[in-house]
């Protein structure tokens, strides 16, 4: 039995270069704890987390420079505009990229991911080094997500969040938006569908699996 690929794991929002300190006390001034991560392999890119109760978790990411030409490993988000930029679903075993190839058979929605490659942080408090390994789409709609598969314990990448974690009362994520050209619609949902192994109800909506029911 293939593994699930609908598990929500966390939301990236992206700040300019050189002001993820701005990000997080934006971010605190709104009632959230937001946690130091840490930089990121290449060196040009650092992150903050504001882990939630249910599991997911919302990764505040920046460069720490303006950068020209950055690795492929940043640069497929890190000229994006700043704001609310990609998701991401847990990984739960490698060869994702098969997975989804296997069910994009019979659909020829025009999705396919990457093999994966591995990337990794040193974490800012316990000094831990984190591996995960990426699979990310190489052709299809930009709002496909791509996948996380933790070499290095789950827990490491971000700690557990409480129900009173959050001053602002905070716990999970009821729901998010994708939004596509009118145009694309059609082609949307069979790509979600491919990717998520799942179909969207009458108002296309996507049931996402939960962390903390899995």
């Amino acid at each position: 039995m293939a593994p699930q690929t609908n598990i929500l794991d966390h939301i990236l929002h992206l700040s300019p270069p050189g002001k993820l300190s701005e990000a997080i006390t934006h971010w605190e001034q709104l009632g959230f704890k937001v946690i130091p991560g840490g930089t990121h392999d290449t060196g040009l890119s650092s992150n903050a987390l504001v882990p939630l109760a249910d599991g997911v978790y919302i990764e505040l990411i920046a460069l720490e420079k303006p950068t020209a030409e950055p690795p492929e490993s940043e640069s497929w988000w890190a000229n994006k505009r700043p704001g609310w930029i990609t998701w991401v679903c847990l990984g739960l075993e490698d060869h994702i990229d098969e997975i989804i190839a296997k069910r994009e058979k019979e659909f020829n929605s025009g999705v396919e991911y990457q093999k994966g490659y591995d990337g990794g942080r040193k974490g800012e408090n316990d000094g831990r080094q984190l591996r995960w390994r990426v699979t990310r789409r190489q052709y299809g709609l930009d709002i496909v997500p791509f996948f996380c598969l933790d070499l290095t314990p789950r827990d490491w990448r971000v700690p557990a969040a409480d129900l009173d974690t959050h001053a602002n009362t905070a716990v999970g994520i009821a729901y998010f938006h994708l939004m596509v050209p009118q145009a694309q619609l059609d082609q949307a949902r069979v790509q979600l569908s491919v990717v998520l192994d799942s179909q969207p109800n009458e108002s296309d909506e996507w049931e996402m699996v939960a962390l903390e029911s899995f």
